[in-house]
């Protein structure tokens, strides 16, 4: 008579048993899976970090090999150490890249923030034009760049449209990026002027033994491209040690008794440079990590110093 009850009581027990085995398990999944989150979150924080120490070695290694070539006189031309490219030096489970570039062999872009600068302005057009880059662009860009920003009542409305709304301030920039903000000027745009142009001090020299053909032919409204092809061929024989040196092989290489017939701005040049370029690449277990870091050399015992940096990428 007592057995139903009992098999009954103790089919209760086994439900509950049951339940209390399937929490538990639940518990657990919940617990293994939080561990895993984290242990992967740490693995995600050490490659980082591992990434970080490879571009700051990167960073390091430009630093001493800058201030290995400033003890060594006032030229800088790309067949010193400093301008040959390091290519994916293997490291612990990585490796890393790395470029120096110099930024005074560019158009520097915050000439056109002096208003009294007639001739960077003339010299930014013939650059925009050698590198198809329209018009329109041109006049924002450095209307951008003026002195209390943006002028005509249309240019304002065009960035009161951007989200955010803008009101450009004009004045010299920090980096190219901010030119982002220019109405019209598309990314490709922008991608067609980086290589030649940059954005330093006002009152920095453009290095001679550096500058590319379009931006000497910019600099120089009488020089031709051939002329311009003659003095690359001089300048790979020997690195220039004056600028009047430079000077000498520009008439003889555009065939002109005078230099003065190319119209060059002599007291914007120099054979020498400040402010160059890092551009390092990290990679570590299918990771890829990038540096932009804009170094400054300064005279002794400041030396080379990191004006600033950013990182892109995993």
């Amino acid at each position: 008579m007592n057995a139903a009850p009992r098999d009954g009581a103790q089919g209760f027990v086994l439900v509950n048993a049951l339940i209390l085995v399937a929490a538990l398990a639940a518990m657990a999944v919940l617990v293994l899976a939080r561990a895993e989150a984290a242990r992967e979150r740490q693995a995600q924080a050490q490659t980082a970090a591992q990434l970080g120490l490879y571009l700051d070695s990167a960073e390091a290694l430009a630093i001493t090999r800058l201030a290995r070539d400033q003890s060594g006189g006032s030229v800088d031309h790309t067949g010193e150490d400093w301008a040959r490219p390091v290519s994916d030096v293997a490291l612990d489970r990585g490796a890393v890249s790395a470029t120096i570039d110099d930024l005074q062999g560019r158009f520097n872009i915050n000439w056109l923030a002096q208003p009294e600068d007639d001739f960077a302005r003339e010299g930014f057009d013939r650059l925009a034009l050698h590198l198809g880059l329209a018009p329109g662009h041109v006049a924002s860009i450095t209307e951008f760049l003026r002195p209390g920003g943006a002028g005509g009542a249309g240019t304002q409305a065009a960035y009161a449209r951007q989200s955010p709304a803008l009101r450009p301030l004009g004045g010299p920039v920090l980096m190219l990026d901010q030119l982002q903000v220019v109405p019209g000027l598309r990314a490709r745009d922008l991608a067609r002027l980086r290589p030649f142009i940059a954005a330093l001090p006002g009152d920095s020299l453009l290095n001679v033994n550096t500058a590319s053909p379009q931006v000497l032919q910019a600099m120089m409204p009488g020089l031709t491209a051939a002329a311009a092809d003659r003095m690359l061929q001089i300048r790979r024989r020997d690195a220039f040690a004056s600028v009047e040196g430079f000077a000498r092989a520009l008439g003889a290489a555009a065939g002109v008794a005078t230099v003065a017939a190319l119209e060059p701005d002599l007291g914007r040049l120099s054979i020498g440079s400040d402010w160059f370029a890092l551009r390092a690449t990290a990679t570590l277990q299918g990771h890829r990590r990038e540096r932009y870091a804009v170094l400054s050399r300064q005279p002794l015992p400041k030396g080379v110093q990191v004006s600033y940096r950013v990182n892109r990428g995993e």
